[in-house]
């Protein structure tokens, strides 16, 4: 865990070992079907019209996340069926038999002491002094939210802060509780093995830079800065899942596991959301945080006004155009996601992460 840590809040960090390629040049978080239309100067293509793109807001449905993994999952079974390579390969196969075994068996529960852990972030009771005393007993978790505290996200050039009471102060409960959940989700989960490790790496890497790109555009759509933070820090969790069940697979067979890089990446799209969901809800985070990692790629529900939903659109879309030193077609982003948020916003806020950065 210490050493997750010491990556978890460096900006911009970057795996060592390049992972097996989904598809040339891609990116194991990115998504390949929609357009990542900002450089390391932000070259932001602006909205001319945003008020006219704008979608009325519809109420939010209770999404079934469970039966909305069984429907993926069929489709993946359709998928693997007519895949020239993973159709012959067993081990596919056998992973998604295994991702059918469901929530409960699929998604591991968190322990007893980060479970005690997480609620006293929400014990309200407890000041801010007696809250860092709690947590301090972890010195991994303490240097995290330091770091946490200290980054560009949070200190917009203020003093460093050395105690952890004082990071309590500057991060918020949000913030807290999210390092908090990643510190305790990083040792849950099972590693890989083989390429795969890179691969998770990647991912993980993706979702730490899109956690403060998150928090810098949640204004210009109206959500809660540190939310919009806690929420992005694992909106890819669903992937780092289906990894652990690959590990899994590893142990049961007692050998490295054979998948064709395409057919993972495939799986890795379809599932992800819905698994991300139902993590969300089994470790605690809210009804408000599954739903936007669920529908982050504003696909099936992209007509819905779910605000944390469309930062982590845009947020994520963001971090793999500056990964390729491409610009941000916002434009293309606004039609896309139907986003309601204000362009011209979200354009002063990167200008302003780039220039903190």
């Amino acid at each position: 865990m210490i050493s997750w840590f010491r990556r978890l809040l460096r900006r911009r960090t970057a795996p060592q070992s390049a992972p097996v390629r989904p598809r040339s040049g891609a990116e194991v978080g990115e998504d390949q079907s929609a357009p990542t239309p900002v450089t390391s100067d932000v070259t932001v293509t602006r909205v001319a019209a945003a008020t006219a793109m704008a979608t009325p807001a519809i109420a939010a449905e209770r999404i079934d996340w469970t039966q909305r993994w069984g429907n993926r999952l069929d489709q993946v079974d359709d998928l693997l069926k007519a895949h020239p390579v993973a159709a012959q390969q067993p081990d596919a196969a056998a992973l998604v038999q295994l991702l059918r075994d469901g929530p409960e068996a699929v998604i591991r529960q968190l322990p007893t002491a980060a479970r005690q852990a997480l609620a006293f972030c929400e014990d309200a009771s407890l000041s801010r002094s007696q809250l860092g005393a709690k947590l301090g007993n972890d010195p991994a978790l303490v240097q995290g939210l330091l770091r946490t505290a200290n980054s560009a996200a949070f200190s917009a050039g203020r003093a460093a802060v050395l105690g952890i009471d004082q990071a309590l102060d500057r991060i918020g409960v949000s913030g807290t509780r999210a390092v908090v959940l990643a510190s305790c989700v990083d040792g849950l989960l099972s590693h890989p093995g083989g390429e795969f490790n890179a691969m998770a790496a990647d991912v993980w890497a993706h979702m730490v830079r899109t956690a403060p790109l998150a928090r810098a555009m949640a204004p210009a759509f109206a959500a809660e800065a540190d939310e919009a933070f806690a929420i992005a820090l694992l909106h890819d969790i669903g992937k780092l899942v289906i990894f652990d069940r690959i590990s899994v697979l590893r142990a049961s067979r007692r050998r490295p596991i054979t998948l064709d890089a395409s057919f993972a990446h495939l799986l890795l799209q379809e599932l992800h959301e819905p698994i991300g969901a139902l993590a969300a809800e089994r470790w605690g985070m809210g009804e408000r945080a599954a739903n936007a990692i669920g529908t982050h790629h504003r696909m099936m529900h992209a007509t819905q006004r779910d605000s944390l939903s469309e930062v982590l659109f845009l947020a994520e879309r963001a971090d793999h155009a500056m990964r390729r030193s491409s610009p941000l077609d916002l434009d293309a982003l606004w039609q896309l996601g139907r986003l309601t948020g204000s362009p011209a916003r979200v354009a002063t806020a990167l200008q302003q992460f780039q220039h903190a950065a």
